[in-house]
């Protein structure tokens, strides 16, 4: 598990890169065991989780834009009003996850397990993989 200063130490390089800053690095934390984290309200954009272990992660209100987070294990996260326009979702295990008010726009959440997952009232508005029920 990263810890809580090593986690603040990337956030804060991650932030300057946002920014355009020369002595930012983009963060990646592919693999990496962020299960239980407190990212409520981060700015997390294009930050690479594949594959991550972010079960039970508090990612309220997080700005996750155009995130990797294929294969990412998110059971029982919490992403209320989380934005993940863009973000790839792909094969992520979402079981049980809270997604309320969260904004997907052209999110991939192909083959996603979203079993048990809390999605009402989600924005899905043109999400690859998610069928509309009001269409079928």
């Amino acid at each position: 598990m990263i810890s809580i200063q090593k986690l603040e130490q990337i956030l804060t390089a991650h932030a300057k890169w946002l920014k355009g800053d020369k002595d930012g690095v983009r963060a990646k934390f592919d693999h990496a065991d962020l299960s239980g984290a407190d990212l409520k309200g981060r700015d997390l954009r294009s930050i690479s989780f594949r594959e991550a272990d972010l079960r039970n992660a508090d990612l309220r209100e997080a700005n996750l834009k155009d995130c990797n987070l294929s294969d990412a294990d998110l059971r029982g996260a919490n992403l209320d009003q989380a934005l993940l326009a863009e973000a790839d979702m792909s094969h992520a295990d979402l079981r049980g996850a809270f997604l309320e008010g969260a904004h997907l726009d052209s999110a991939d959440i192909w083959r996603s397990n979203l079993y048990g997952a809390v999605i009402s009232p989600a924005k899905l508005h043109r999400v690859l993989g998610c069928v509309d029920p009001q269409k079928s």
